[in-house]
């Protein structure tokens, strides 16, 4: 008798643990971009994966994060397969192919890095054109730069690749962001520390989070992804984060 009573309650209360769990969303995660995103043994970690993390948690969203790089992790998003892919400028030449949220991540200095002994300093964009200048694969590195045909670019897997051909004189300078390069000098002091010096910034761009136009959740994870993202920037959490990652 109580087992046929127990079964339609516990029935219920399981139904509500469901509704109550909240939807997920599936959103790619660049793999190699540390501080802000990168993936040891493929589990997304950094500054942005908690701040996306924690603005959906505010809004009742769990999230499944997928590393990958990011010239996929965009495509992927473009086409539907991810609901959102982090962190993008979004230049002209991007901005139509996506939805973006109210607010961005985080904003940031896009670089430009020469040998040590160089004395150059203060290069803009314009600065660089003719010469050569390394950047990765399908990054931003702000409007006026990522525009102009006149800069002779080396395009490169990874930042680490790119440094290592300004070493070897094979280019005269690496655009990289500013706590990404000395994210990468602390990482490998034997084989970088003391070999670049800064002559120039082309870019303090905003970073967001990217949303597809394709994907069927992508527009109600927006909304939900803006409204926790408020709650988090009006918190003391934001800069716990900062705190946790940058200092």
């Amino acid at each position: 008798m109580y087992r046929v009573l127990l079964a339609p309650i516990l029935a219920v209360l399981l139904a509500a643990s469901h509704a109550c769990a909240g939807p997920t969303v599936v959103v790619g995660a660049e793999d190699d971009w540390a501080p802000y995103s990168s993936a040891p043994q493929q589990h997304a970690q950094g500054f942005a994966v908690d701040v996306v993390r924690e603005a959906f948690a505010l809004a009742g969203v769990k999230v499944e994060f997928r590393a990958l790089p990011y010239s996929r992790c965009m495509a992927e998003t473009r086409s539907g397969q991810l609901t959102a892919c982090f962190d993008a400028v979004p230049n002209s030449l991007i901005r139509p192919l996506y939805l973006w949220p109210r607010m961005p991540l985080f904003s940031t200095r896009m670089n430009i890095y020469a040998r040590a002994g160089s004395r150059q300093r203060g290069l803009r964009t314009k600065d660089l054109e003719g010469h050569t200048v390394g950047v990765q694969r399908d990054y931003e590195y702000g409007e006026e730069f990522d525009v102009n045909t006149r800069i002779r670019r080396r395009v490169v897997d990874k930042n680490e690749y790119g440094f290592r051909m300004l070493m070897a004189d094979r280019i005269e300078y690496m655009a990289a962001e500013e706590r990404i390069a000395n994210a990468l000098f602390r990482s490998k002091p034997g084989e970088f520390a003391g070999r670049f010096t800064l002559v120039g910034t082309v870019a303090t761009p905003d970073l967001f989070i990217a949303f597809s136009k394709t994907a069927p959740d992508s527009r109600e994870m927006l909304a939900r992804f803006n409204e926790g993202y408020d709650k988090l920037l009006n918190s003391p959490r934001y800069r716990q984060i900062e705190d946790r990652w940058f200092k």
